[in-house]
């Protein structure tokens, strides 16, 4: 009986580490960083222009700096969610479900360092859940398109 025991108890953590190691690949490849050498106000506004000439939008901005101003916490920080409509129907008509991810989530804000980022999750990764070929192949677009866009910006 303790052999059992001790049996389940070690497939238990193993399926724990492996979960955990999932996670940590998951958040380590799915998360994208790029610093910016503009100040936090010029990156807003050139990641703004940016989205309009390439065929975005901002569909609507969450400023989280001003709302954390309430907890005394000062910060700057603007939560960017950004789409194409068209871009967006081809994903929906696969699968509704989709809007858990979508517009985008652009994050802009100013770290400890002072310096300004520009942070997303990459799209190819986090709709990857949805095992359809049309939505991989919408959201490696979308990668690039980010990628392009968020670099252009950094500048």
């Amino acid at each position: 009986m303790k052999k059992f025991g001790r049996l389940r108890y070690m497939t238990l953590l193993a399926a724990l580490f492996a979960a955990f190691a999932a996670t940590t690949a998951f958040g380590q490849e799915a998360r994208v960083s790029i610093p910016s050498s503009k100040s936090y106000d010029q990156t807003v506004e050139a990641f703004k222009m940016a989205v309009s000439k390439g065929g975005m939008m901002v569909m609507s901005t969450v400023d989280q700096g001003n709302m954390l101003k309430m907890t005394g916490l000062e910060m700057k920080g603007t939560l960017f969610l950004v789409g194409n409509p068209n871009v967006g129907k081809q994903v929906f008509e696969k699968d509704p479900a989709a809007g858990l991810y979508l517009p985008l989530r652009v994050y802009i804000y100013q770290g400890s360092d002072n310096k300004t980022y520009l942070s997303y999750d990459k799209p190819s990764v986090v709709l990857k859940p949805f095992n359809n070929a049309s939505i991989d192949q919408t959201a490696g677009m979308l990668d690039q398109k980010l990628d392009m866009l968020t670099h252009m910006v950094a500048q």
